[in-house]
């Protein structure tokens, strides 16, 4: 990645998280939760995009999300080589916040288990497997 190139991804980076902090508070109807939380993920997405990797304690796991009957929506996998473990976890904290805000007003919808995972470096990638 050329000099530029980073530096533009870094400014495009703090936008989305500076972006993504503000939420309104007078409107809080479910529709407007649920574009919130999109928001966030894309924004985690596009943060955790590059798992690339050399070693896999650069690999790791984060809880994301609160489902209504408890424990984690989801788990996503990033490294840290390219990501700030930092602001992957900001990200995840907000949606997390978030979900257990629309869960409260919306009451129980989802309580499908959803399995840990472990992350291991392997080709160069963080590759996320499930604990059985």
């Amino acid at each position: 990645m050329s000099r530029s190139s980073y530096s533009k991804f870094l400014v495009t980076t703090a936008s989305l998280l500076i972006l993504s902090g503000c939420v309104s508070t007078s409107d809080s109807t479910p529709a407007n939760g649920n574009a919130n939380v999109s928001k966030l993920n894309s924004a985690l997405a596009e943060l955790v995009q590059d798992n690339s990797c050399t070693a896999s304690f650069q690999c790791k796991v984060l809880e994301v999300g609160q489902r209504a009957c408890g424990g984690p929506s989801r788990y996503v996998v990033y490294s840290t080589l390219h990501t700030q473990q930092e602001n992957a976890e900001q990200l995840a904290d907000q949606i997390t916040q978030q979900e257990t805000a629309d869960n409260k007003t919306n009451g129980l919808n989802d309580c499908l288990p959803v399995l840990p995972v472990q992350a291991l470096c392997i080709d160069q990638q963080c590759q996320s497997f499930e604990l059985k």
